[in-house]
């Protein structure tokens, strides 16, 4: 009977909950990434607001029901960046990672939650060339680059443009925070493209206002009697990468000269004064000067003369010749 009455109260002491395990609390981290301070989490309708730190903790008796837990990300941001809620980690359901709203969480154990945010930041790009100088807007209006996930965007010059500086990575069950990074595929001018294709590189996470170097280069056209290698011509025409002409006449130096003109195939034409049309084309890839050479009206009147005194003379020599051979 002892053995039965002993057997009873040490089952009891079993089954009893210890004072230290009924009144153990038990704590929900529920932490952000990036790093973020005012954030609004509401567990089981209960508001906490993320510190300097990031996190927000939410403490309750220990139970075997299941809790909710939201997030509040409406208010989030500033006047050149904004955040939006991405995903959970940590929050028991897969079918749950990407709901504002997870259900069925566990006040079991201490365990941490982490709520992923994307980041969009107001960027200002602008063009300078290889001299540092402000390339005009209307001369490169666009430019187009691709972001590290592979999207292709064309961005206007000097005018605010959101664009997505942050996004979260999850990787061998850690949710972190990465900084996207975009590369400067083209920025076209007159139909040709003034960079090399990724070679300049910018975050949005890092700089707000984005300076791009657009390498421009002048061209300068001068022109020569092809004979007597005078001044001649007065309009240099050029034809540009896109098919545009612009006429440039020539100034009290006797050359044009066109700036602002990007790498790439240009066709230069001399017209006017008594000269006939001189055609050469070049490939710009410097600032640099041409000379074309003009064959005039002079110098056709000069070729015609010797052409036609080596005629003469070739049908004097004839007749002498067959005098000659007559006489015999």
């Amino acid at each position: 009977m002892r053995w039965l009455t002993l057997a009873v109260v040490v089952l009891g002491c079993c089954l009893l909950p210890t004072p230290a395990f009924a009144a153990g609390p038990i704590t929900v981290t529920v932490r952000t990434a990036p790093q973020l301070a005012g954030v609004r989490f509401v567990f089981d309708g209960r508001t906490g607001v993320t510190g300097t730190d990031g996190t927000a903790r939410f403490t309750g008796a220990h139970d075997f029901n299941g809790h909710t837990l939201a997030v509040d990300d409406g208010e989030l941001g500033s006047a050149d960046k904004e955040f939006s809620f991405a995903r959970w980690a940590g929050q028991r359901d897969p079918d749950q990672a990407f709901r504002r709203t997870v259900s069925g969480l566990p006040l079991r154990a201490d365990y941490t939650v982490t709520a992923a945010f994307t980041a969009r930041f107001r960027v200002t790009l602008r063009c300078v060339d290889q001299d540092g100088k402000a390339v005009p807007r209307a001369l490169v209006p666009k430019v187009t680059v691709r972001s590290d996930t592979g999207r292709t965007q064309r961005l206007p010059m000097g005018r605010p443009v959101w664009l997505d500086g942050l996004r979260p990575v999850y990787r061998k069950s850690v949710l972190t925070s990465r900084r996207v990074g975009y590369v400067l595929l083209s920025a076209n001018a007159y139909g040709a493209n003034t960079v090399d294709a990724g070679r300049q590189r910018f975050r949005p996470a890092e700089e707000r206002e984005v300076t791009l170097t657009t390498p421009l280069h002048d061209l300068t056209v001068s022109a020569r009697d092809a004979v007597f290698g005078s001044e001649a011509g007065s309009t240099a025409r050029v034809t540009l990468p896109d098919g545009s002409v612009r006429a440039v006449p020539f100034g009290d130096d006797r050359t044009a000269t066109l700036r602002n003109l990007p790498h790439g195939r240009y066709e230069v034409e001399v017209t006017g004064g008594n000269g006939l049309r001189a055609e050469q084309q070049i490939r710009l890839s410097r600032t640099q000067s041409v000379q074309v050479r003009v064959v005039s009206r002079a110098d056709l009147t000069l070729a015609a003369g010797v052409l036609a005194t080596v005629a003469l003379g070739l049908l004097l020599a004839g007749r002498r010749l067959r005098r000659r051979r007559g006489g015999v």
